[in-house]
């Protein structure tokens, strides 16, 4: 049986909160512009709706993000990707084994291949996407938490030939 472990990581808030708006901006964009830009367009009709779409950009938006921040940021699952942890990967499944520095009851976090819904690689870090919760969970691995390139080509290969077999199984 396969096993990669990396050595022990975390990632800066500010880069974990950059990568999650990213996510969510670059999925629910419209949601945001599409109010926006008919303001925009009813401004050639009546002035007003420039102060309208004004307003929706300096004072309803930015609220709005903070509330996406605080609803997947601080999800369980996602406030992992800022602690201390080192991740363990084998045919069963992810293991984060999170330090104990932080008083946490369970230090050991397991998610079954069944649970993840895939992977990129995206600013220096190997995002691994997880399906089983709601909308934005993920887990953010630096590429300099791989002890060698060799121990992040067999990370790849183990997670790419996992989730085939479980890709046909779910077929």
């Amino acid at each position: 049986m396969k096993r990669v472990e990396t050595a022990s990581f975390s990632i800066l808030s500010g880069r974990f909160a950059r990568m999650l708006m990213m996510r969510h901006i670059g999925r629910m964009w419209w949601v945001y512009a599409l109010p926006v830009v008919a303001c925009l367009g009813l401004a050639f009709a009546d002035i007003r709706f420039l102060l309208i779409a004004l307003m929706l950009v300096f004072v309803i938006l930015p609220p709005l993000l903070f509330f996406v921040y605080f609803n997947y940021g601080l999800d369980p699952l996602n406030r992992y990707n800022v602690m201390e942890k080192t991740l363990v990967a084998d045919e069963a499944g992810l293991s984060m084994l999170i330090d104990e520095k932080y008083g946490l009851k369970n230090n050991v976090v397991r998610l079954s291949w069944d649970d993840v819904a895939g992977r990129e690689v995206q600013a220096g870090c190997v995002v691994i996407y997880v399906h089983k919760y709601r909308g934005n969970r993920f887990v953010a691995v630096p590429l300099s938490a791989f002890p060698s390139e060799q121990v992040l080509r067999d990370f790849i290969a183990l997670f790419d030939a996992v989730n085939a077999v479980a890709s046909t199984a779910r077929e």
